[in-house]
């Protein structure tokens, strides 16, 4: 089980879907402090966002709703910032863990590589 934290990652967003759309949504639930939209990895699915709010009451109340975006079932799941989402891991099996870190601006494989554990980037 992922330990619960304020920030969340959010799956299966609409392909266009703006930073300050999800801000709107997700503040039903408490003060959101950020919104990183990441790049959509395949042709199938939605976008994912991290979304994290300024406590982790909010992140609850937001991970146990049933959430929708239009006609999508938006998912939900903790996130430690630097780590890939368990909900996100197999989205797409194609695609290594290797390059799934590629593909999410603002982090590198942490030292080591092989745990799947990602750090921040200080320049991004």
């Amino acid at each position: 089980m992922v330990r619960e934290t304020r920030h969340l990652w959010v799956g299966n967003l609409p392909e266009n879907v703006r930073e300050e759309k999800i801000i709107e949504h997700f503040k039903r639930y408490g003060r959101v402090e950020s919104v990183k939209v990441l790049p959509k990895r395949g042709s199938e699915g939605g976008v994912a966002a991290f979304v994290d709010f300024v406590d982790i009451k909010s992140a609850q109340k937001a991970h146990n709703a049933v959430n929708k975006m239009g006609d999508r079932d938006l998912r939900t799941d903790y996130n430690e910032p630097g780590t890939i989402p368990s909900a996100a891991r197999g989205l797409d099996d194609s695609l290594s863990l290797g390059s799934r870190g590629r593909d999410v601006s603002g982090f590198t494989r942490a030292a080591g590589g092989r745990d799947g554990r990602y750090e921040r980037r200080l320049d991004g």
